[in-house]
């Protein structure tokens, strides 16, 4: 009887857990991540296993609780290998997330091993390698943490408002709802405002944003102004999806509306022309003259999921959405545009070698056009989510929002001053990025090299040792994505480091060779090693650098540095090191000429 009994209760836990994982997993379905989280927490307690554990730290990760996430995939990784190539994606991810960059890389490699197609594994993994590299040139800038505006829950997205701040927070907001979004289990996001006090850290009187029109039942922001405020363009999403188009569509998309202030109050709203139904228009900016707004978009066309796109005013309408472009948009997702005093674009990127999660990138405008643009250095950016920066002065002081550790909520709003800041050298924002030391004086000739996995190396030269380099000698490689001809940011550096050194020896040239890998045809890949020849001579001559002192050639799939030939099997670790830019500098009396050796 007893055994019977026993048996009879091991049958109903099953059932009863096995029910609790199919109404996890349907309101997984429905993205209520934070009930689904909870199911699978009561599931994996009373009978563990990878598939329940990887569901929960899918559910964590997706409401970016990094933590949480983590714990739940190690758990998955202690159950032995995990046959979802997926699985070691994430969990890299999550791993860097925590700055356990060692296991993250191990997460990265055996998903590259998975997916060698994919070459995501082995950019994650270099990245880890970059990101230990440059904490050892971390500079003493001071992130204050805005205690005035940051609550228990999250905080986002400042934005300067006439007398004071405009943020967005998942705090309750009185009298505009007081609905639970089942993505996090937090309250819907609404837009706040609060009146500066005694100093930019100081803020007063914190309510939520006068108007009905801006913070309505659901989401609601980011928000940005014109110039004298009384244009307010801000996100909203509205639950207004109905029959079929509910059924197919499914999913409420994020969109941009704009209203006029009249009388104090905000009205006449109106939805920006290029909103859809089927995918987002989202993170708005407009520019200090309103000629131009910048937004984030997951719209066909692009290369990733979000990328950063702009309109141009054109009388009372807006022309059609330009991408902008590889400089900007990778694979990953681009959001939360905005401008400095000079014109240079800020951004957030999950799609670059940063820190982790989102991290904020810049790209300089150099008259009008946006340079490849560079993560910013720690500690603008951390292990965690860091975006939506606002600037006071210059780019020199200014706001942002992390979810970092030692928070106070979910994510919080953060300060810095670089005017108050004593720096070893003199150095502005989009300075500090990947890789940036400060000036040395004097300062010889650089050569930079590279091995495959991006880790920066110098040579320092004496000026008198620059007459004596051999001609045909390869001082300096950078590499390209697959099929890519853009300037990669760990490229960038290396570059940027070869302009200094011309700059400050005006007789050297270089001469640049371009190469691809195996792949592809003959003709194919001679134009696209021209073309990454070209790109890396434009780099340097956006640098300051006369395009006298530099020819470029393209050699197309020759001269491999390795068994990877024509009709030879290689990883793709292997092929990455044929994709590349070969530098010969020349000295003053050194003949500019090409040379594909």
């Amino acid at each position: 009887m007893k055994r019977i009994l026993a048996i009879a209760i091991i049958v109903l836990t099953s059932v009863t857990i096995n029910a609790q994982i199919r109404k996890a997993d349907r309101l997984y379905a429905n993205w209520d991540y934070n009930r689904a989280a909870q199911l699978y927490e009561r599931a994996a307690a009373k009978k563990p296993n990878q598939d329940v554990y990887y569901k929960l730290g899918e559910c964590y990760q997706k409401m970016h609780r990094y933590k949480d996430a983590v714990t739940a995939y190690d758990k998955v990784s202690a159950l032995g290998h995990d046959t979802n190539p997926s699985f070691y994606l994430n969990y890299g991810l999550m791993l860097k997330a925590n700055e356990r960059y060692s296991d993250a890389k191990n997460a990265f490699s055996m998903y590259s091993e998975m997916v060698p197609s994919d070459t995501k594994g082995q950019f994650y993994a270099s990245s880890c390698d970059t990101v230990i590299k440059d904490h050892e040139y971390d500079l003493p800038i001071t992130i204050t943490s805005v205690t005035s505006l940051n609550s228990g829950s999250a905080d986002m997205c400042p934005m300067l408002y006439k007398d004071g701040m405009v943020f967005i927070s998942s705090r309750k907001a009185p009298d505009h709802g007081s609905k639970i979004y089942g993505w996090d289990g937090e309250y819907y996001l609404h837009v706040f405002y609060a009146k500066r006090g005694t100093n930019d850290t100081n803020f007063t009187n914190v309510a939520p944003l006068e108007g009905h029109v801006v913070n309505r039942k659901y989401h609601n922001g980011p928000v940005c102004f014109s110039q004298n405020f009384d244009t307010i363009y801000f996100n909203s999403v509205n639950k207004d999806l109905k029959g079929h188009e509910k059924k197919t569509l499914n999913i409420e998309r994020n969109k941009i509306y704009l209203a006029v202030n009249e009388k104090g109050d905000w009205a006449k709203m109106q939805p920006f022309q290029y909103n859809n139904d089927t995918f987002s228009v989202a993170t708005p900016y407009l520019t200090k003259n309103g000629s131009r707004i910048y937004f984030a978009s997951d719209m066909p066309g692009g290369y990733g999921g979000a990328d950063i796109y702009y309109c141009d005013k054109q009388g009372s309408s807006w022309s059609k959405p330009v991408n902008m472009g590889p400089n900007i948009n990778t694979f990953g997702n681009e959001k939360f545009p905005s401008l400095d005093s000079a014109g240079d674009l800020y951004f957030s990127s999950d799609g670059y070698k940063g820190y982790g999660g989102m991290d904020i990138c810049v790209s300089k405008n150099n008259n009008g056009n946006f340079q490849q643009a560079a993560v910013l250095k720690a500690p603008y950016n951390s292990a965690g989510d860091d975006y939506g920066v606002t600037f006071l002065k210059e780019g020199r002081i200014g706001y942002f929002a992390s979810n970092r550790s030692g928070g106070r909520g979910d994510e919080d709003i953060y300060y810095f001053n670089l005017d108050k800041d004593s720096l070893p050298c003199s150095v502005s924002t989009s300075e500090y990025v990947i890789g940036f030391r400060c000036p040395q004086k004097p300062k010889p000739f650089v050569a930079i090299d590279t091995n495959k996995d991006t880790t920066v190396h110098s040579i320092v030269m004496e000026p008198k040792q620059v007459d004596e380099l051999d001609n045909s000698k390869v001082t300096s490689k950078v590499y390209f994505d697959f099929d890519r001809y853009n300037i990669r940011p760990d490229a960038a550096i290396i570059l940027d480091s070869i302009a200094r050194a011309m700059k400050e020896n005006t007789g050297m040239k270089v001469v640049i060779n371009a190469y691809c890998d195996s792949r592809g045809s003959y003709s194919y890949n001679q134009v696209l090693s021209e073309r990454r020849a070209e790109s890396t001579v434009n780099y340097l001559a956006n640098k300051g650098i006369n395009r006298k002192r530099m020819v470029g050639t393209g050699y197309g799939k020759t001269h491999f540095v390795n068994k990877c030939a024509d009709g030879v099997v290689c990883t793709s670790d292997e092929h990455a090191l044929n994709r590349r830019s070969e530098m010969i500098v020349k000295p003053e009396k050194g003949s500019l000429a090409s040379s594909g050796q």
